[in-house]
């Protein structure tokens, strides 16, 4: 790439944000930054050259989403933010002085929803708050003179939309700057453009796919004029213009799809974001690439600097002081038309030209992400999240908005008995596991197992077992064990469900996850924790009481460990690992597999691709239920239809009957018993049938050598011979050592004969 190239990409500088976690950009006014993170407080700080200083951190509220959602007006008067309470979901508008929250006066209530509240946005000079919800329901609220005029009745909020069931929820919605229209996106895939404050409709088109959770970043923008308005959501960043005509594209600025747009408050430059970069715009012609090493989530503009708040709590302010598009192709012009003596290809010059705007970037290059440890099944984010989800059923944590109390919400899929499904306390749970008909709750030191029924065996709803002293970071359960992982000592402690000692091992390296199934019990480790991602695996027979299988587990490169599992089938559980490149592959254990392969070994089978993430839930009879959630983000709940993907071993099986030898191929390599050998023998013959000498042989060889009776040889012979096929029955005769050596060799030399 040349110079010219090169000078328009930029690194960033990011800064560590007053929060532990993700955080919003709320404002960016005078060297001072406003934000608020999802631990529910408002923080102010400045920029000190390339640091980020902090002035003071107020509490606000309690915000239970991994991604907070808040608004400051743009006059720095009122501050929105929608709260997730148990009376429901609502936006309370918060009076500001000289930046802070008056505490002293009493909140306005915006509004109360029934499902989460996916965006909030001001007007650009006035105080009208934009409402968007996950039910399709879309509101706008003002600021009213007084309390005594909305005691009277006074309106201050007016709902455009009421939920339409085809239009799904509302992603993001903005405000004209004129204040006469309202802009909204839906997860439908459907960009809305009504009237305010009638609410007539005055534009509707298809512009994005079907968006998986109404939570889904993606911020419009208005031009300060209000004369074009930015739509993100692919690679290009698109801009549509008042009369809604024809829509211009801007290429080339972003590899991946573009999540947010914001104008510059002279509408001079607009800045869009994608997964890796934010690009400035200025005269429709990209003006500088900026990489990022965490996704941006939010902006705020300030005179001719951009304050982009990235995941990870951090904070990066870009510079966008931009020469004017002909000043900036001034210089290269005058380079071009410089020799006067040199012929020039315009035709060529031309193409290259078009090569070089619609050729992606290349694809930026990121550290990989540390593998963290997980439950199967389970979430980690939000006062309501999976503490496991498989196919026996779900265990749901419930957080009080307090954070006092905690309850459990336990649900079987396959248990009968109307009383399995319950609520159970929970003081102190952190971890939950769940198997056939019964689930394990750990708090740092203490478990306890609930049985779903109390049946004919069971007089005991209930077991519990304390550790003093050990901290415990991951639980597995079964039917006939619990396997239970604590540090400091990394032990690994296994018990009844009664809590009766069955063994315990000392393992040398950290946790990462596991999962039992029956009597097996998958374990995966890591050596050294946020260091590298070389992880490694541990496969016990817990009744048998002795380790089958153990050793590194594969990954993708720079990607981390998602989910582990085992294959629900009838030939026996079988372990399965999916990478976060979204790679499933199994773990093959089979003694009569002929070829130079270690007795463990993994194999790729399935390969999760698309728009759209998949989570894991279950695998099984060669089918891997997932549900489909955005990237990066979690389910909320444990739904019932999921999305299927088929895994079957990567085998090219050209010439084959496909669907028959695929499944045998595949009962083979992901069954721990026998290889089926029906199967294979007609596959053979149906070979034989169409003269395949050479395809029959080598089924023969490579899957039915094994069996070496008289009676299959005489068989596979007699098939070869009815066909009239003498070759492939001298060879299958040669390929046994049942015949004696004289009877053998004069065979052998018939073949060559006969060969030659």
């Amino acid at each position: 790439m040349d110079d010219a190239a090169d000078s328009v990409f930029a690194q960033v500088t990011l800064t560590a944000a007053p929060h532990a976690k993700n955080c919003e950009v709320l404002r960016f006014s005078e060297e001072k930054l406003w934000t608020c993170g999802v631990d529910g407080r408002l923080a102010c700080s400045s920029f000190e050259g390339e640091t980020l200083g902090r002035n003071w951190v107020q509490r606000i509220s309690k915000l239970s989403t991994e991604t907070p959602t808040a608004a400051i007006s743009s006059d720095g008067r009122l501050l929105a933010v929608a709260e997730d309470t148990d009376a429901g979901f609502q936006v309370w508008v918060h009076q500001l002085e000289k930046g802070r929250m008056n505490t002293s006066q009493k909140p306005r209530n915006a509004g109360r929803f029934t499902l989460p509240i996916s965006h909030l946005s001001w007007h650009a000079t006035l105080p009208y708050l934009c409402i968007s919800t996950d039910d399709g329901k879309l509101d706008v609220w003002w600021e009213t003179k007084t309390e005594e005029s909305e005691s009277k009745g006074t309106a201050s909020r007016r709902q455009l939309l009421r939920g339409e069931t085809h239009l799904g929820g509302v992603r993001c919605a903005a405000i004209d700057p004129q204040l006469e229209l309202l802009a909204a996106a839906f997860t439908c895939g459907q960009l809305v453009v009504l009237t305010f404050p009638e609410g007539a409709e005055k534009h509707r088109s298809n512009l994005w796919p079907k968006a998986v959770s109404e939570s889904d970043n993606l911020r419009l923008a208005w031009q300060p004029n209000g004369q074009r308005l930015a739509l993100p959501g692919s690679p290009s960043l698109r801009l549509l213009p008042r009369n809604f005509g024809e829509i211009v594209e801007l290429k080339g600025g972003h590899r991946y799809s573009t999540t947010m747009a914001a104008w510059s408050p002279s509408g001079d430059v607009l800045a869009s974001a994608s997964f890796e970069a934010v690009a400035l715009w200025s005269d429709d012609c990209l003006r500088r690439i900026f990489e990022f090493k965490a996704q941006p989530t939010s902006f705020a503009w300030s005179g001719s600097f951009l304050a982009v708040g990235a995941e990870g709590g951090h904070i990066a302010r870009l510079s966008a002081t931009i020469e004017s598009c002909n000043e900036a192709e001034k210089p290269q012009e005058e380079e071009e038309s410089g020799s006067a003596d040199a012929p020039v290809d315009h035709q060529q010059a031309e193409s290259q030209a078009d090569v070089v705007q619609d050729e992606p970037q290349e694809p930026l290059i990121f550290k990989p992400a540390v593998q963290g440890k997980f439950q199967p099944g389970g979430t980690r984010r939000g006062r309501r999240r999976l503490l496991a989800w498989n196919d026996h059923g779900c265990l749901k944590l419930v957080i009080s908005s307090s954070g006092k109390q905690r309850v459990v919400e336990v649900k079987y899929f396959k248990c009968q008995d109307p009383t399995s499904g319950r609520e159970l306390k929970a003081d102190g749970v952190e971890i939950g596991a769940l198997g056939p008909g019964l689930c394990a709750l750990a708090s740092p030191s203490h478990v306890v197992v609930h049985l779903a029924s109390l049946g004919t065996f069971w007089t005991q709803s209930s077991f519990e077992h304390h550790l003093p002293g050990e901290h415990i970071e991951a639980v597995a359960i079964s039917r006939s064990f619990v396997a239970i992982f604590v540090a400091p000592f990394r032990l690994l402690r296994l018990f009844t469900p009664s809590f009766i000692p069955l063994g315990v091992l000392a393992m040398p390296m950290d946790i990462v996850s596991m999962v039992a199934c029956n009597h097996l019990l998958f374990c995966v480790f890591q050596a050294r924790a946020k260091r590298d991602l070389r992880l490694h695996f541990s496969l016990f027979d817990v009744e048998k009481q002795e380790k089958l299988s153990s050793g590194r587990l594969p990954l993708s490169r720079q990607s981390t460990l998602r989910w582990i599992g085992f294959s629900a089938d009838a030939q026996g559980p079988q372990p399965l690992a999916l990478d976060s490149a979204g790679i499933l592959r199994a773990l093959i254990q089979n003694d009569e597999w002929v070829m130079s392969v270690t007795p463990q070994s993994w194999v790729p089978v399935a390969e999760l691709d698309g728009d759209c993430k998949l989570w894991p839930v279950w695998a099984e009879n060669g089918v891997l239920r997932c549900m489909e959630v955005r990237p990066g983000e979690e389910p909320k709940v444990a739904a019932q239809r999921l999305t299927t993907v088929n895994y079957k071993l990567p085998v090219s099986l050209d010439g084959l009957d496909a669907d028959k030898a695929s499944g045998a191929l595949l009962k083979h390599f992901l069954s721990s018993k026998k290889i089926q050998r029906d199967s294979m023998v007609r596959l053979f013959e149906e070979h034989v049938k169409l003269k395949d000498q050479e395809v029959a042989l080598d089924i023969a060889r490579c899957y039915l050598g094994g069996h070496k009776s008289m009676k299959s040889l005489k068989s596979l012979v007699q098939s070869a011979e009815k066909a009239g096929l003498n070759d492939l029955a001298l060879r299958l005769e040669a390929l046994t050592d049942l015949t004696d050596l004289t009877d053998l060799g004069t065979k052998k030399r018939k073949l060559g004969a006969t060969t030659a």
